[in-house]
């Protein structure tokens, strides 16, 4: 993206330059709000892996994969934590979600057989990756390609399930 500056010289004749240096300097400022929003969510899911006992290298999951959102539900996929990224995907608030199954974000065109395979894989307790058709809260369709993992106790049972989704674009 390129940013021009209008400068007005004395006969008010405006000279439009590039300020390249502007460019720079907000990709450095989008890399560090990015590094601060994935060490804010390691922090918060570390928080939660510390209270409920989690086997889980939450900070290798989430530095070696890319995504856009996170959904943290309990076993019985309600939701209890979505980051911003879900928000800003979605269009749903946090608090709108929170007690929810993802489900509200399925609809007419959501793969019956990818909707089957999906319970399929929870059932079992195994980690797995899916794309399905979502629906933003203005109802509008995206692909979003899913990687759930459950997330076992001490007691080797699964209590929380982790998403973390990339919006794919075609």
């Amino acid at each position: 993206m390129i940013v021009f500056k209008t400068m007005y010289m004395k006969n008010k004749n405006p000279l439009r330059a590039p300020l390249k240096s502007w460019d720079i300097f907000s990709m450095s400022l989008q890399r560090q709000s990015q590094k601060f929003n994935k060490e804010t969510e390691i922090q918060i899911l570390n928080e939660y892996k510390e209270k409920y006992a989690w086997i889980f290298d939450v900070d290798n999951v989430l530095s070696n994969n890319n995504y856009d959102a996170i959904v943290l539900t309990n076993a019985e996929q309600e939701i209890k934590w979505v980051n911003k990224g879900f928000v800003k995907m979605t269009g749903y608030p946090a608090s709108f979600s929170k007690g929810k199954t993802p489900k509200f974000l399925q609809g007419e065109n959501s793969s019956k057989r990818v909707l089957k395979t999906i319970r399929e894989n929870i059932k079992n307790g195994i980690h797995f990756e899916e794309t399905i058709i979502n629906y933003r809260k203005n109802k509008e369709e995206y692909n979003c390609s899913i990687k759930i993992y459950p997330l076992r106790n001490e007691n080797d049972e699964i209590c929380h399930l982790l998403a973390l989704e990339r919006e794919i674009y075609n």
